[in-house]
């Protein structure tokens, strides 16, 4: 089950653009969609970038399909028009970093995948960029099934004094 989008935390600013592999890998970045809704707002057009493929695993491929799916019945990726109006709907959702101030962050999890949504609801630029990262948990089995599947580096904490 899709669940509703939620308004991003300013600690999830960081699954919103493309990093180093470095930091794709330990993020356990698949990879990101990018659309736009054509001239007339009304057009679907997307292009799929990947970062990590061996976690594009056939059980990921069809998720992403049903998140697109679910996005497009809540109204947010149905056209430009309805993106506008979703973003103003919750505006608290603006991301304070961005490049322009109409740049809204949303994400939402599943069971095995988190997804990260940039909506930027102007014509004449990307609308959209959709971060899709494997759960940490699911990264370790992963790799535990397919060794060549990288494994995220535990964090570094400081030590005790």
């Amino acid at each position: 089950m899709i669940e509703k989008l939620k308004i991003a935390t300013s600690e999830d600013e960081v699954y919103f653009y493309s990093a180093s592999i470095e930091k794709d890998t330990e993020n356990g970045c698949i990879g990101h969609v990018r659309g736009d809704f054509g001239k007339d707002g009304e057009a679907f057009w997307a292009t799929w970038f990947e970062h990590i493929s061996s976690l594009k695993t056939p059980d990921f491929r069809e998720e992403l399909g049903a998140v697109i799916q679910s996005l497009t019945e809540q109204g947010v990726l149905q056209n430009r028009s309805c993106m506008h109006d979703f973003c103003i709907k919750h505006s608290e959702a603006r991301l304070p970093g961005a490049r322009h101030s109409d740049v809204y962050g949303f994400c939402l999890q599943t069971e095995k995948y988190r997804y990260y949504l940039r909506c930027f609801p102007r014509a004449g630029d990307y609308n959209f960029y959709l971060y899709c990262y494997a759960r940490p948990e699911r990264l370790t089995e992963q790799s535990r099934e397919n060794p060549s599947i990288p494994v995220s580096p535990k964090k570094k904490t400081e030590p005790e004094r």
